[in-house]
């Protein structure tokens, strides 16, 4: 009988709990799953909060990705009042422990959306709502279009020059879609800014002293990961990145 193949890099994919009839499931949307499998080429594992057994697992995994998701961070998380609006606290509690550690131990990260204001928060930063400001309409998405059209390119951001987002997508400019409520207010302690856009919205950010890539996106790249050349290399990176750690690893 061979050996296994053990070379294929395993992620962590950060999910959530939701109630479909009455029953807690461990949620995730497929597109990250799809990505990760097909574009980073990663085996992935669900990571469902609050994981108290994590630090004594995390070394098995070769990369952590935290993905989008409809509900918010609370702001008591960041010290601001608590506000109505659709929570996870289980995935709070998760990816604000798991963040620190996974860095420290020279984990590849890779935040979507949700996952980028989880690593500002993480790090001492804060959020802000703009949905009701008058920024918020060029962010969220049209919900009278298809699903696929929601996901579409919506406005530009500026990549920062000499960034690692910009070493990654090899321009100066790109097009991406938006569909977020928060966004980042005051940038984290240790946090670089990677792109932003003309008004103001923090797009990418990176980890400045992490040992392996960190870095995290406003943006939703999974949607076209397989397609579209920005979303493509994004999860390209991740996944050099987790199959270096992977070689290490063994």
């Amino acid at each position: 009988m061979s050996a296994p193949d053990t070379s294929t890099p395993l992620v962590a994919l950060a999910c959530v709990t939701e109630d479909i009839d009455g029953v807690p499931h461990a949620a995730v949307r497929q597109v990250y799953v799809s990505a990760l499998e097909d574009v980073s080429g990663c085996a992935v594992a669900l990571l469902q909060g609050p994981a108290a057994w994590l630090p004594s697992v995390l070394d098995r995994f070769d990369g952590i990705v935290l993905g989008g998701h409809e509900s918010n961070v609370a702001p008591e998380r960041y010290g601001s009042p608590p506000e109505p609006g659709p929570r996870a606290p289980e995935r709070d509690e998760l990816a604000l422990a798991l963040l620190p550690l996974a860095i420290g131990a020279g984990l590849p990260i890779l935040g979507v959306c949700r996952g980028l204001q989880e690593l500002n928060v993480a790090y001492g930063g804060t959020l802000r709502d703009i949905g009701s400001l008058p920024i918020g309409a060029g962010h969220r998405e049209d919900l009278s279009l298809p699903r696929d059209e929601q996901y579409l390119p919506a406005h530009d951001i500026a990549v920062t020059p000499g960034g690692l987002l910009r070493e990654i997508v090899g321009q100066d400019t790109v097009r991406v879609n938006s569909l977020h409520q928060q966004a980042i207010d005051r940038l984290a302690p240790g946090l670089r800014l990677e792109a932003a856009t003309a008004d103001g919205v923090v797009e990418a950010v990176s980890v400045a002293d992490a040992p392996a890539l960190a870095l995290a996106v406003q943006w939703h790249p999974e949607w076209y990961a397989s397609s579209d050349p920005v979303s493509k290399s994004l999860f390209t990176a991740f996944g050099a990145a987790a199959a270096q750690r992977s070689r290490r690893r063994r």
